[in-house]
């Protein structure tokens, strides 16, 4: 058997078959036995083909216009008459191998360079696509396969898989960081506490960007506003009170490496223009200090609040902003967005939880007692759970998973990991207390209490309510201007763009938590107007 890759063709002509079975020897196109050149011609049978041969392709080279008979054409809600459903066939083709073979890497074919693909779809926005028109997009296709096979094998092997999921935004995610982690541009991560800056951080950017200094963090939200610029650049001592010898910054500490600044937005605007000569020069000047420092570090800043958004209230420098590259700025969608997920992440998150030290002895314990072997991993089911599969398993009647689906996750998987932690931890014990008490157990599977549920999401869903609703705590920062009106002013601004962004842009809720009067949606606007802050352009960012 060939040891190279294996391409399967989904495509209704015979052009592409040709080219790459001429062009491209390191590739095997796969032959599915329906006669003529190696290819299967439309989406009914490539489903039927993939559901008997689900292992015998490494990649699938999909085709986006099928000019077939509507019988021999899948639906597709976004294209109404049999033209467009023609021309935006791969889509529906794309839909369906995904949600049932959500692994297997995908490669777009077209040849006509159509943007408007994204308009009907927009995960075809991150999709790999080649236009096949002569002999130097056969060299691009060679690097999207490569590149197909390289993610699917990192997907495999990655740890940090965890974060990943099934979605196809966290997948488009994960191409990204694999492409920005290799460059010396800095890398913006928003997202909502939970969302896995930190880890990416450290497992997406820093382990794969072939740096061989340290990976450093500096979460800001930790450190006294007077204390930013030393800890960030260092300093001399006898720089400031307390200084009593020469300190490192976190530059100078992940020279080689990465540094991670948390909660950027943090940064004082008088602080922000150091850091902008030091992203630019690559060097560091510690306080109370005449020396330049060179330093080589890859940065990584991350956010809970848009960066734009701070832009527009007046807290971050524009051409900081700029230095940092918006145009590498990635946002973390919370887990209420990625309903598919939340199972997969249960499932992951527990077989972790059963890993931990104070977990693993109770998982032990219990799989000792009913006769199973401890060395397999603790396994979360819904209602029943297979009785043929091997180990501990923790079994959610139906409605306590209901309840799990329908909490909105305010911590999203940093909080979905300390549930499951939780769940395992007060399922164990009384299974453990009953053993000890000397009642036996005969089975390996252990029912959770469907009020232990209930108790666990009541405190979050409390916070997750307010938070959304009743957004009173939005922080703000003092900066000197020159009269009191101005102060103001800069506070107003920022409390402003922070209420746009929790609401969604809606004016009326602005104007009903302002003014107690949902109708009042045009003041709130014009307020707005006053102080310099456009409608359209925070809409816009």
């Amino acid at each position: 058997m060939s040891d190279r890759p294996r391409l399967l063709l989904i495509d209704d002509g015979e052009t592409y078959s040709e080219a790459i079975g001429r062009h491209l020897p390191q590739f095997t196109l796969v032959d599915p036995g329906l006669g003529g050149p190696p290819r299967i011609p439309d989406g009914p049978q490539a489903l039927e083909w993939l559901e008997a041969h689900p292992a015998a392709a490494d990649v699938v080279l999909l085709d986006m216009r099928f000019e077939l008979p509507e019988a021999r054409l899948l639906e597709l809600p976004e294209a109404r008459t049999l033209r467009r459903r023609r021309r935006f066939q791969g889509v529906a083709i794309l839909r369906a191998i995904r949600r049932r073979w959500p692994e297997l890497p995908v490669v777009l074919l077209t040849q006509v360079a159509d943007l408007s693909l994204g308009e009907v779809a927009s995960e075809l926005v991150a999709q790999s696509m080649t236009y096949m028109l002569d002999g130097d997009d056969l060299d691009a296709l060679r690097i999207r396969i490569h590149g197909a096979l390289e993610s699917a094998a990192r997907a495999r092997e990655d740890d940090s898989g965890v974060l990943w999921g099934r979605s196809p935004a966290l997948r488009a995610i994960r191409r990204r960081l694999a492409v920005l982690a290799r460059g010396r541009m800095p890398v913006i991560l928003e997202g909502e506490t939970g969302t896995g800056k930190s880890y990416l951080a450290e497992r997406a950017v820093h382990a794969r960007s072939g740096r061989t200094g340290p990976f450093v963090v500096c979460d800001l939200s930790t450190i006294p506003t007077d204390l930013i610029p030393a800890h960030l650049f260092g300093a001399a001592r006898g720089a400031y009170t307390g200084a009593v010898s020469d300190r490192k910054g976190v530059f100078e500490l992940a020279h080689h490496g990465t540094l991670f600044i948390d909660e950027i937005q943090n940064v004082p605007l008088e602080v922000q223009k150091q850091l902008l000569l030091v992203l630019q020069d690559r060097k560091v000047r510690p306080l109370g200090s005449g020396r330049e420092v060179p330093v080589d570090v890859k940065v990584v800043v991350a956010s809970n609040r848009s960066l734009a958004a701070a832009v527009q209230a007046g807290t971050f420098r524009p051409d900081l902003y700029m230095r940092l590259s918006p145009a590498t700025r990635i946002t973390l969608p919370p887990l209420r967005e990625r309903p598919e997920d939340l199972l997969f992440f249960a499932r992951r998150l527990c077989a972790r939880v059963g890993e931990s030290a104070e977990i693993g002895a109770l998982h032990d314990q219990v799989c000792a007692a009913v006769g199973i072997r401890t060395d397999t991993p603790l396994r979360l089911a819904i209602d029943r759970a297979d009785d043929d599969a091997p180990g501990l398993t923790l079994v959610l009647p139906g409605p306590a998973w209901r309840r799990l689906a329908e909490h909105p996750w305010p911590g999203n998987i940093r909080e979905l990991s300390m549930v499951l932690h939780n769940i395992a931890t007060f399922t164990l014990v009384g299974a453990v207390d009953a053993l000890e008490a000397g009642l036996p157990l005969y089975s390996h599977r252990l029912q959770v209490d469907p009020a232990l549920i209930a108790e666990l999401l009541a405190g979050t869903l409390l916070i997750d309510e307010n938070r959304r609703d009743e957004p009173s705590g939005i922080p703000v920062q003092i900066e000197p201007q020159d009269t009191l009106n101005s102060v103001s002013v800069f506070v107003e601004k920022q409390y402003m763009v922070a209420l746009f962004e929790e609401y969604d842009g809606d004016l009326a809720r602005m104007a009903d938590r302002l003014l107690g009067d949902p109708e009042r949606g045009r003041a709130v606007r014009l307020r707005m107007n006053q102080i310099g802050l456009k409608v359209r352009d925070l809409r816009r960012s």
